[in-house]
């Protein structure tokens, strides 16, 4: 039931209006948090719910043009929330994620335009096995996919940037991350 239209409709207009779901309490929803989109942080208004994207995305994604045929999330396709039937643990799941989430994937439009973009990658520090992996992956994505060429590694976390004078950027290249997940820290 999950991927027929009408569901995705209800979940995407039930996440716009703040998720009430039969008079709940919208300020306990996933649908109720503020917007996290470049095009709407400035917004008047309370900026909550979710951005129209297909309004603000207009610039047609790298990959869309490489693979048209690529299956793209939907801007506004959303998780189903609390999916278990018959749920034994029902009462210890959080009521905010009830209406459902929103889906991360590529989507045939972006904000950006990816020749242009200055990309930074920031760690918060501690032992995370596979970090290593995950940076040259962003790095080789951006590089090869989105065509971005200013990828910065950012040292000592949130240190580097608040403060990059003395926490020096890595510029970041697939030459320079080809091997980086063979080794630690």
């Amino acid at each position: 039931f999950g991927s027929s239209k009408p569901f995705q409709l209800a979940l995407s207009k039930l996440a716009r209006r703040g998720g009430e779901m039969g008079g709940g309490d919208c300020d306990e929803t996933s649908g109720h948090l503020r917007k996290h989109h470049l095009a709407t942080w400035q917004q008047e208004g309370d900026g909550l719910g979710l951005p129209d994207e297909d309004k603000v995305n207009e610039i047609t994604s790298p990959m869309a043009k490489a693979w048209p045929d690529m299956l793209f999330k939907n801007p506004d396709e959303l998780v189903a929330g609390h999916i278990i039937l018959n749920d034994s643990k029902a009462s210890l799941r959080p009521s905010a994620l009830k209406p459902g989430c929103v889906r991360a994937n590529a989507c045939r439009k972006v904000f950006w335009e990816p020749s242009k973009v200055k990309a930074a990658i920031a760690t918060c520090g501690g032992l995370c096995p596979g970090l290593n992996s995950i940076i040259r992956g962003i790095t080789n994505n951006l590089w090869f996919q989105y065509g971005v060429k200013e990828i910065y590694g950012m040292q000592a976390g949130y240190n580097g940037l608040a403060d990059p004078e003395t926490y020096k950027p890595i510029k970041l290249t697939p030459t320079y991350v080809c091997d980086i997940h063979m080794k630690g820290g």
